[in-house]
């Protein structure tokens, strides 16, 4: 099945149009989704947004050229991915293929990759700019990543404390999924396909990005503080094992709620340890990645620190669905964006909500319908507090408006 959809250029000529194909053969898809954006107007694009699911990994590369012989974008970006969503498809589980044509005028697009054999200068700070194409007016970089190859550790922090901007140059996009182990994931950047690495893209100049990053988990418990920890092991909250306050954690949730765990208890960390109480939105919510027998503690996907304050979570589809609608709510106080960008996590969907097209769905309605286009990642990247984050179990929106020329 085929899907489109397309933007009316405003004044400024900034538009988009996508089409979503389901189709299993990688070629067909391709084609379907090449002539159908060249019959709307599309080929010439500034920036091409390409993504498909697993399926397709072994066709890729002719995917990507039949799309760049059809379309002749001056820019592609994009990876493959367990599953994908576009237009009103979200194909979960099954054969998709996406793409968004960008039209971008004002605007200057600089491709950066970082692989092991040339990767990202993170010792040289002061040549991070220059090899991702950072200027004083970027908007924002778009940047998709393959987690098995991406220090993904070290690379966050050092955007985050470079020295040229003031603040963090928002870091958009996610980490490629679908693959179990390394060299079985594809990122595109241009004609160019690879498995390892990172791809992405600096835009600077005449654009607006908006991002929303909507977590789908509620706090459960009390705020606990780390009191003993090794690596990336927890061994102590608040002067007990951690061990036996996450038994206790999840003996005390209520019996209505009890469904819940089902997807696991997940930990939260405080972005701002300087607020007096927490609630929704301020914690970097990751995962429990596992419970050793022989240790007080369990394993968590980042590295905790002593005093740190954490409180567990657990997904939960109501909690998800109002996060979304109230961070919506601030964008629609705005123009309509001409298009958008929807990374989410791969236990969102119809495991979350028990059908398809949650997210995509409200996205549409609450935002007049603009060209999406997406994937299911194994890691979502975009900034909450101040700074830029690799999250689980969220929906990372990019929102893509002209620029509001300033008053003076």
């Amino acid at each position: 099945m085929l899907s489109t959809s397309f933007s009316v250029p405003g004044p400024s000529g900034h538009r988009a149009l996508s089409a979503t194909s389901g189709h299993m053969d990688t070629r067909t898809a391709a084609l379907e989704i090449a002539h159908a954006i060249h019959d709307a107007g599309g080929a010439g694009c500034d920036l091409m947004l390409f993504f498909c699911s697993y399926h397709h990994t072994a066709a890729v590369a002719e995917a990507v050229e039949t799309l760049h012989g059809v379309l002749a974008p001056r820019h592609a970006l994009g990876c493959t991915a367990e599953s994908i969503l576009g237009d009103d498809q979200e194909l979960d589980g099954t054969a998709g293929m996406t793409v968004l044509c960008l039209f971008l005028p004002g605007t200057r697009l600089t491709p950066f990759t970082g692989t092991p054999d040339a990767p990202v200068p993170l010792s040289r700070s002061e040549d991070i700019p220059e090899h991702m194409g950072l200027e004083e007016d970027t908007r924002a970089i778009l940047m998709f990543a393959d987690p098995f190859t991406t220090p993904m550790t070290r690379l966050l922090p050092a955007l985050n404390a470079l020295p040229r901007f003031d603040g963090p140059i928002p870091l958009l996009g996610g980490m490629a999924s679908g693959a179990s182990q390394p060299g079985h994931n594809r990122l595109i950047l241009g004609e160019h396909v690879t498995d390892v690495g990172l791809v992405g893209l600096s835009l600077s100049g005449d654009i607006d990005l908006e991002f929303v990053v909507s977590q789908g988990c509620r706090p459960i418990g009390e705020p606990l503080v780390v009191t003993g920890v090794e690596g990336n092991l927890i061994t102590g909250l608040g002067g007990r094992p951690a061990k036996m306050l996450l038994e206790e954690a999840a003996v005390s949730i209520a019996d209505e709620d009890q469904s819940l765990l089902e997807g696991g208890i997940l930990i939260g960390s405080v972005l701002d340890e300087h607020k007096h109480r927490f609630g929704r939105g301020d914690f970097i919510v990751r995962s429990i990645l596992g419970i050793p027998r022989d240790r007080p503690g369990f394993i968590v996907g980042e590295f905790p620190k002593l005093g740190q304050t954490i409180q567990f979570h657990v997904r939960d589809a109501k909690t998800a669905h109002e996060d979304l609608h109230l961070l919506l709510d601030a964008q629609q106080l705005q123009g309509h964006p001409f298009a958008a960008l929807l990374v989410t996590c791969n236990g969102r969907g119809r495991r979350l909500f028990g059908h398809e097209g949650h997210d995509l769905s409200i996205v549409r309605q609450r935002l007049n319908a603009p060209p999406v286009t997406g994937l299911f990642a194994a890691g979502e990247l975009g900034p909450i507090g101040g700074r830029n984050l690799l999250h689980g179990h969220t929906v990372a929106l990019t929102l893509f408006r002209a620029r509001t020329p300033q008053v003076m």
